[in-house]
């Protein structure tokens, strides 16, 4: 797909919210919020997260996981009739981590009305509903937050596998904390179906356990999702021992031998 103008200025407005991403991680987030800001502030009114043509379509990827995830999902099922290419994304992101840092300041009214404009711009991310569920839960308002992380409710061209777990945990978290839990243990059990090692659900299965036998009940925390790990499949997220490591945008991501097997030159580009 040519250049365009769109897509070289949202490339470059990317690279600043990447520059706010590295800020967060320094817990400086006065530089962090300016930049996320001055992006937002760009944001076009007629925004797509998709372009299209006759014979390829273009989105706008937040990282090599998410990319991964669409081609394969569409491969396995015979639906892979266009080429996919890799757009940089930068303006539903920005909102997201702008939510995220709200969160992160207990200014909940605030993130969600970001996480809100984020989500008009790429409905189809996940993400969005999860930490929105977050401000709401940590809000007191644990109902509307449990209802979120139900919408996500199955692995689909948008939804990875880790992030339909990421939402089983969600779901679990908030029935903990509504004393429902035998739900809570059930969306726990469910989520390992698809992380099975995860080590956040294994400790709250024993934590239900404990609450069952009359034990002390003790502060939730909110959800934590896992780091990069080379040694779990960026397509299928499950954990391997064979496989290879492969550099996508410059990020390497873990593949596992069965996964690799299905990529054809086709399938496996990406456009900077």
């Amino acid at each position: 797909m040519a250049s365009n103008p769109d897509n070289d200025r949202e490339s470059a407005d990317a690279e600043k919210v990447d520059a706010a991403m590295k800020a967060l991680a320094a817990n400086d987030h006065r530089l962090a919020e300016t930049k996320l800001l001055a992006v937002i502030a760009k944001t076009p009114r007629d925004y797509s997260n998709t372009v299209e043509t006759a014979d390829e379509i273009a989105i706008r990827f937040w990282d090599q996981s998410a990319f991964v995830h669409y081609v394969m999902w569409h491969k396995d099922r015979g639906s892979a009739t266009k080429n996919v290419t890799w757009i940089a994304n930068a303006y539903p992101r920005a909102h997201f981590y702008m939510g995220f840092l709200c969160v992160k300041r207990r200014e909940f009214e605030k993130a969600i009305g970001f996480l809100d404009r984020g989500a008009m711009l790429e409905p189809t991310n996940p993400l969005f509903k999860m930490e929105k569920a977050q401000a709401l839960v940590q809000a007191g308002r644990r109902a509307e937050a449990l209802a979120l992380y139900e919408q996500v409710n199955q692995v689909g061209e948008h939804v990875s596998v880790r992030q339909y777990a990421m939402a089983l945990r969600g779901r679990g978290f908030v029935l903990i904390e509504m004393g429902e839990l035998d739900r809570a243990e059930a969306a726990f059990r469910s989520s390992l179906d698809f992380d099975p090692q995860n080590e956040i659900a294994l400790h709250e299965l024993q934590y239900i356990e404990h609450l069952k036998e009359g034990g002390a009940a003790a502060m939730s925390g909110p959800v934590q999702s896992s780091g990069s790990d080379l040694s779990i499949c960026g397509v299928c997220g499950q954990r391997f021992e064979e496989g290879v490591v492969v550099s996508l945008r410059d990020n390497p991501v873990g593949i596992c031998s069965k996964c690799h097997t299905k990529l054809t030159k086709k399938w496996w580009q990406f456009w900077r």
